[in-house]
């Protein structure tokens, strides 16, 4: 089987899904029913959009592969803890989560298991960063095409706990991320969405034991994000985040056993300034997703609440996604693992399809539900979440990079202004008949270019390749077509934005643009493309 011979480095050039080093696992590490496995250095994307070398583990299963090549299942672990020697290829999976791999394997599957970027590779584990993770199971994907066997283009993701939350991201970027893979769908085992209301349920009281998930996430939110824990933890608490920065799961399982909120700080943590917006960035955004989703929860489980995915699954459901809801009675989180054994056969199924099942765009003639992107009948913060990923990948930009960052956070500064101009009962988001009393009342142009303006100059410093602060032809028909628009229709949209005939555009004429098409969106606009509808 191929060994790449070469340095691991950070610092080289190389596209992401380079496989870059191989070797043999130890057989020790193998679950049942592996014929080969290994362990593998890859070219992935850090969260902060540099190049980072990530880690994992290919397991292959035992006989021949099909005429297409081995399907793929992109396995996603379960926490393990944030420091190097936690990471699977490294440790080993724990025996609940083999046993799961095992299934797949048994099934036909050849299985990747990424260890996330900064488990056993260099810089931080950007820990419940879903869009950092993504890509790296997206990654390994594309790396184990290239140790030697016959592989196919089709594969779904798969995680459990943290990594159900990582492949719910998975399943939102991979078509437009990995086009040339073959991408169809998305398992999630006790994903813990909606991961601002599960914070607040269980930090609400004193007396609420600590869940093995809240260190894990103070130390990545300390370690990724810079929360001062330090201003409201006792000395307890201030060690426990610490000790969870380099011990596995089994270690802080036993330091919580007997912990409350009061012990440890955490009471109302939710409420503290600036830990919603940080709780909020680890939520996965309640959109469509174009492949099928299926989404599994036990009533037992006590890191979960069930409230949060039925709120998450009836949000995405309304959004237009194909999605399989199972709940399971009496099982606890970790049972999740083998409670769920019709995944195999859905699986199967989407895996047999002769094209992949894709969910029908929402149906909008234009007006109000040109902006609404999810199709819910509402505008809400997840739309505009989803209009600045869908922007930012589509030209191919990694979602945590400064590019990236700048135009999503002009998304919510849109979002920010006009709900606040138009939500008039205060609810977090806006309807039909708000947004139109609002066009109808709206003045003040001026005020609502400057909310508008972030946007707009961070979408020209997306695609702005010289530097000179405008858009070139060129420069915006690149990004135009990687938003799906033919070449004519690129060049048709750069003539009308171009409203000086400059032959460049400017922020000013951005901001008029996307003034005009949430002022009256309709299909025809100029502006309309920034809005997530890309022909």
């Amino acid at each position: 089987m191929t060994v790449v011979e070469q340095p691991v480095q950070d610092n080289v050039f190389r596209p992401a899904g380079t496989l870059v080093r191989s070797d043999d696992l130890p057989a020790s590490f193998w679950p049942a029913h592996t014929a080969a496995g290994y362990r593998v250095w890859y070219q992935g994307v850090g969260y902060d959009g540099s190049g980072r070398i990530v880690s994992g583990s290919v397991f292959v299963p035992v006989g021949d592969p099909p005429d297409t090549g081995w399907p793929v299942v992109g396995y996603a672990h379960g926490t393990t803890g944030l420091s190097d020697r936690t990471a699977p290829s490294v440790a080993g999976l724990s025996r609940p989560e083999s046993r799961h791999v095992a299934t797949w394997l048994n099934a036909g599957y050849l299985v990747t298991v990424t260890d996330y970027e900064g488990l056993a590779s260099p810089g931080p584990h950007p820990y419940f960063n879903g869009e950092a993770a993504a890509d790296d199971i997206v990654d390994i994907v594309r790396a184990a095409r290239h140790l030697g066997h016959r592989v196919g283009s089709r594969w779904v993701a798969v995680g459990f706990s943290q990594g159900g939350h990582a492949a719910l991201f998975t399943g939102l970027m991979a078509t437009k991320y990995a086009p040339e893979l073959d991408f169809r769908g998305t398992v999630a085992l006790a994903p813990p969405v909606e991961v601002p209301m599960i914070i607040g349920m269980q930090t609400a009281h004193d007396s609420a034991a600590v869940t093995l998930f809240l260190p894990y996430l103070l130390a990545g939110l300390r370690t990724t994000r810079g929360l001062a824990t330090h201003e409201f933890m006792t000395g307890l608490g201030q060690r426990l985040v610490e000790l969870a920065e380099h011990a596995p799961v089994r270690d802080i399982h036993y330091a919580v056993a007997v912990l409350t909120n009061q012990d440890i700080g955490t009471t109302g943590l939710d409420r503290r300034p600036g830990v919603d917006d940080m709780l909020s960035a680890c939520r996965v955004p309640s959109a469509r997703f174009d492949r099928p989703v299926l989404l599994a929860v036990g009533t037992a489980d006590t890191v979960l609440p069930l409230a949060a995915v039925e709120r998450f699954a009836t949000e995405i459901r309304r959004a237009g996604t194909d999605l399989h809801l199972t709940i399971c009675q009496g099982v606890d989180h970790s049972g999740m693992l083998s409670a769920a054994p019709q995944a195999l056969d859905w699986v199967a199924e989407r895996m047999a399809a002769a094209v992949p099942v894709e969910a029908p765009e929402p149906a909008s003639a234009g007006g109000f539900g040109l902006l609404d992107i999810t199709g819910d009948g509402y505008l809400t913060a997840d739309d505009y979440e989803a209009f600045g990923l869908r922007l930012v990948q589509a030209y191919g930009e990694a979602p945590g990079s400064a590019k990236a960052a700048a135009v999503r956070a002009g998304y919510r500064a849109l979002w920010r202004s006009m709900s606040l101009r138009a939500d008039a009962n205060g609810d977090g988001r806006i309807t039909a008949s708000e947004f139109r009393s609002w066009l109808e009342s709206h003045r003040d142009n001026a005020e609502f270019d400057r909310s508008i303006a972030p946007l707009a100059r961070s979408v020209i410093d997306l695609a702005d390749a010289d530097g000179n602060g405008e858009l070139s032809r060129e420069e915006l028909i690149r990004l135009l077509r990687g938003c799906e628009h033919s070449l004519n229709e690129a060049t048709i949209v750069f003539d009308r934005l171009d409203t000086d005939n400059s032959g460049a555009v400017t922020t000013s004429e951005l901001i008029t643009a996307i003034r005009g098409f949430c002022l009256d969106p309709t299909p025809d606009k100029p502006g309309a493309w920034v809005f997530g509808r890309f022909r």
